[in-house]
């Protein structure tokens, strides 16, 4: 049989490599079982596959790329990391000669068996973290963590491999100025954004996608055919939070933080797994917190880069563990309405704010058309502050929002609900019965939910805007968030119906 890379089985390589079967191929090139005839063993041999139609330029960037694979994975010896053995050379292109582990990869577990029990998962993450922590003791960081880069073999011993756009620190960068390296569905928001190439915090977000992913049936932010629907909603950073994760919730939720600060490293990472595997109670590690509130100097403002409202994904329900995954098909989105809520903030006494909203829910305007409608904000968009005798923020706390009888989840209420839920109240139990249980449950604890808020007692709003509808009815309400220290995000909230009423589905931080 002839491969893509224009040699067959059969071949000898670097004259004591025997070419024997095909593994796989990719991007980057294609992997051989062979035989090392010099030494009676069994290896890998990875040759890189220049794509026809390539410039000189770009061809020599992907033969240095796949020369500084080798370069990077001699430097790491780990028992879970696939092991290089020599780098040779066919036509003038290099070949890696690694480690041949008779294994599966993750990803194809995975759509064999669906999503794996809690502790199973612990066991996988564990032994990939170990490696992890290993490279980064020695300056390395992976940057391509996915499902199918964890190979796990039929006694459960799982190898992180592929370090083609890992980078080590002192490396030149590889890629073109403007190109993103990697998988979209398991990237960091701060890679996602542009903001970084990728660090061991990023590392530790793709992680916890990876294993996210196998706990849940997807990955973190959903799935979507379309790369650039995946990294817009990788930049937004708000995670689904977990359904299927049990004792995993906790730290997959803390891998998964926002802000790359308040990540665990990954030797912590792997502490808290190996402990879960063993199946002793959840510990998740403890974390430097971000400065709760910057001064103007340290302050980091996110100019120009807020990332765009995510479009409609899919987001199906996990099938249960042991069940097959199913090919994800593609979901016809639909053209959602505009949600466009506006808030004038009224500075008052004792520091506090009310708050004057319209809401005009396009179109048709019959979703929320009258909900606090050109009148200060009371009842359900109770003000805060304190006590004031202006009627925006004596108004009691906001009650959570319901559905209408039929069970629609209307878009008008859904912003609502986010609009309460950021400059609506104060008072931090109304905040946190806003959200779902799974959402109450990423938090960790209560305590981390108010001790997080109370950093942030002021925060204003100008717009929010519909982002799209999930298949299950739920909608994405775009909405942007400036703190009293004068940072501004853009936040993609969920908004889904539990019991007849609106929560709000998401870690929002």
């Amino acid at each position: 049989m002839r491969s893509d890379a224009g040699i067959d089985e059969g071949h000898l390589i670097a004259g004591h490599y025997r070419l024997v079967s095909k593994i796989g191929s990719g991007a980057m090139g294609v992997v051989w079982r062979a035989r090392d005839e010099r030494l009676d063993r069994m290896v890998a041999v990875k040759q890189l596959l220049v794509q026809p139609g390539l410039s000189a330029e770009e061809t020599d960037n992907a033969r240095r790329r796949a020369m500084r694979e080798g370069r990077i994975a001699a430097r790491l010896q780990h028992p879970n990391a696939i092991t290089l053995y020599d780098v040779a050379e066919h036509n003038g292109d290099p070949c890696l000669v690694m480690e041949y582990l008779p294994s599966q990869s993750l990803a194809e577990i995975l759509a064999d068996r669906g999503p794996l029990p809690p502790r199973e998962v612990a066991a996988i993450g564990a032994q990939i973290a170990a490696a992890l922590s290993a490279a980064h003791t020695v300056g390395i960081t992976h940057r391509d963590i996915k499902p199918g880069n964890v190979l796990i073999t039929d006694s459960g011993v799982a190898k992180i491999t592929d370090f083609g756009i890992s980078r080590a620190v002192g490396d030149v960068q590889v890629t073109r100025t403007g190109m993103l390296a990697g998988t979209p569905a398991y990237f960091a928001p701060e890679v996602a954004r542009g903001n970084d190439i990728g660090g061991p915090t990023s590392d530790v977000f793709s992680l916890g996608a990876t294993l996210y992913d196998a706990v849940e049936g997807q990955p973190p932010f959903g799935t979507s055919d379309n790369p650039l629907a995946l990294l817009h909603a990788a930049a937004a950073g708000e995670v689904i939070p977990p359904r299927q994760a049990g004792p995993l919730t906790a730290l997959l939720m803390t891998m998964l933080r926002r802000d790359p600060r308040e990540r665990p490293n990954m030797a912590q990472v792997g502490t808290a797994l190996a402990g879960l595997a063993a199946g002793r109670a959840p510990a998740v590690p403890a974390v430097r917190a971000a400065a709760a509130a910057p001064t103007a100097r340290t302050q980091k403002v996110d100019h120009g880069h807020t990332p765009p409202p995510r479009p409609a994904a899919s987001y199906p329900r996990p099938a249960p563990a042991g069940t097959t995954r199913q090919k994800q098909q593609p979901v016809k989105r639909k053209r959602s309405p505009v949600l466009l809520v506006l808030l004038l903030i009224v500075v008052i006494g004792g520091g506090g704010y009310g708050v004057y909203r319209l809401i005009d829910d396009r179109p048709g305007n019959s979703a929320g058309s009258g909900s606090g409608t050109g009148g200060a904000s009371g009842g359900s968009g109770g003000g805060s502050g304190g006590s004031s005798s202006s009627s925006a923020s004596s108004s009691s706390p906001a009650a959570p929002t319901t559905t209408p009888p039929d069970g629609t989840v209307e878009l008008g209420q859904a912003g609502q609900l986010v609009v309460n839920y950021f400059v609506g109240s104060d008072d931090l139990q109304n905040r946190w019965n806003m959200l779902s249980p799974g959402a109450q449950a990423g938090w960790g604890s209560r305590a981390e939910f108010d001790n997080h808020w109370k950093q942030y007692p002021r925060m204003y709003s100008n717009t929010a805007r519909g982002a799209g509808q999930d298949p299950d009815k739920a909608w994405r309400v775009s909405i942007q968030v400036t703190y009293a220290q004068g940072r501004t995000e853009q936040r993609i909230v969920r908004v889904t119906k539990i019991g007849g009423e609106l929560k709000i589905d998401a870690v929002v931080r």
